[in-house]
């Protein structure tokens, strides 16, 4: 009688140390659909040049690096510094050149083209408060 106690002891715990590791990969797949999903909503905000499209995926401080000057804003500011670079320089296009994870941080390269110049584009997200949010956003002119 102990050693089938035994046994159906060690199958509930390899039972349950399997559902575990079942529901881990679970959410690591959901952390990276969450992950892509956002850097496509990302992507097509930058190529319409849509700031109000951007601003749900804003942190609540975000360092934004724009022609040289850099400034940490909150959300809502970085909204309208964005919404003022898109009037100035409406976009053509904006590709996603490269993207890439580390743990709970997503960053993205890209290539925006306005109408009057092209600006190599990098930006950071994080995970938090359950999504990835920007909290760093580069727009600079290319090197020579």
């Amino acid at each position: 009688m102990h050693e089938r106690a035994l046994r159906m002891h060690t199958f509930g715990a390899c039972s349950r140390a399997l559902w575990g590791l079942l529901l881990g990969l679970w959410a690591l797949e959901a952390s990276a659909q969450s992950a892509d999903q956002t850097l496509q909503r990302i992507e097509e905000a930058l190529r319409e040049g849509d700031a109000d499209r951007l601003a749900p995926f804003l942190a609540p401080q975000v360092d934004i690096f724009l022609q040289g000057s850099a400034r940490v804003y909150s959300n809502t500011q970085a909204r309208y510094v964005l919404q003022e670079f898109f009037q100035n320089h409406p976009p053509r296009t904006f590709t996603l050149l490269h993207k890439g994870r580390s743990e709970d941080v997503v960053y993205a390269i890209g290539s925006y083209v306005s109408t009057n110049g092209r600006w190599d584009v990098s930006l950071f997200t994080r995970f938090q408060k359950g999504k990835y949010l920007i909290e760093q956003l580069r727009l600079e002119p290319p090197e020579n």
